[in-house]
């Protein structure tokens, strides 16, 4: 359809604004979607939401739910899935790079801000879900073993409904993070499901570059419903979420003592490292460069979602000090 003609940050203001409110299971209002697009990067203050949200009403994509705030019409669900996409390639990519720059976390201090994934999940079935995010964690499938518990608006950004938990976990974007901060040059490169045999990683079935999509590849991996982690855990054959990034050769030894150092502090699960220029786990990898591939930090979770449980994740949601994760 891709209505929104305006110039190109106007449209991709807007876009960010009906992202946000799709995201939302309830009508949102412009302070909740101001602190939002703050956390991805995004310094719109909640007068300036307001301004943008008349121009989304008006246009037919928006529209007042009583005084709780704004919810899309179907025209506007159309426009979010027609609008930009060029545009948006690259997009996810980008998200990552500023949420790696803002990771603060010290393995040292055991302090600082890690990058979190976020699920919502009934509170009935919390404690079939932790334990499934303890198993993962245990044949190393996941990236921590902790995580923080929250309910009705403790977090900023993200508001439960009643009788529903939040469940945040560290993504292994947060090694990334450590990477950058410590002088490391670092790309994340890909994202993808990697074959299980006999309780070892053998090679990436499916692979998505993140530089190539608008959309975050583990998400899409998670909605299509490949993977099988409980058959992984349980069996030693199965199907898991991981990632891959790339360092330069000359960087290799000070990756490896970084990944150390994370592991002293609980951050770690399998990792995999290649050698120079050659592929990993059949994943490309450039030039000069080696691969290290991470199991995804959402593992946990997905396994407890092959349960059965009804969970709704956002892979790369936020910063959370890694003093509250317990």
């Amino acid at each position: 359809m891709k209505i929104l003609t305006r110039a190109h940050t106007s449209q991709r203001r807007l876009i960010e604004i009906l992202r946000v409110i799709d995201e939302n299971d309830k009508p949102i209002g412009a302070r909740a979607i101001s602190d939002v697009l703050s956390s991805r990067g995004y310094e719109l203050g909640e007068r300036a939401v307001r301004y943008n949200l008349k121009i989304l009403d008006e246009l037919g994509f928006t529209k007042k739910h009583g005084y709780s705030g704004r919810v899309l019409t179907q025209l506007g669900i159309n426009e979010l899935k027609d609008a930009l996409v060029n545009d948006r390639i690259g997009f996810v990519n980008t998200r990552i790079e500023e949420y790696m720059y803002r990771t603060s976390f010290s393995p040292e201090l055991m302090n600082g801000d890690v990058i979190a994934n976020i699920s919502l999940i009934d509170k009935n079935d919390s404690e079939k879900a932790i334990e499934a995010v303890d198993r993962a964690f245990e044949a190393g499938y996941t990236l921590c073993r902790r995580m923080l518990l929250f309910e009705g608006e403790e977090l900023p950004y993200f508001s439960v409904q009643e009788g529903c938990l939040g469940i945040a976990t560290i993504c292994s974007i947060t090694v990334d993070g450590m990477f950058l901060k410590r002088g490391v040059p670092v790309n994340t490169s890909f994202a993808g499901i990697i074959e299980v045999k006999d309780g070892e990683m053998n090679s990436f079935s499916d692979l998505v570059a993140y530089a190539g999509t608008s959309l975050d590849p583990i998400k899409v991996f998670m909605s299509r419903k490949m993977t099988r982690v409980g058959d992984a855990i349980s069996k030693g054959n199965g199907k898991v979420l991981a990632n891959v990034r790339e360092v330069p050769l000359a960087a290799e030894e000070s990756a490896r003592k970084i990944l150390d150092q994370l592991k002293e502090a609980g951050i770690g699960g399998t990792t995999i490292i290649g050698e120079q220029g050659e592929s990993l786990l059949g994943c490309p990898v450039s030039s000069g460069k080696i691969g290290i591939a991470l199991c995804a930090g959402v593992n946990g979770v997905v396994f407890a979602e092959e349960m059965g449980l009804r969970i709704k994740t956002m892979p790369i949601s936020t910063l959370i000090d890694y003093r509250l994760m317990k």
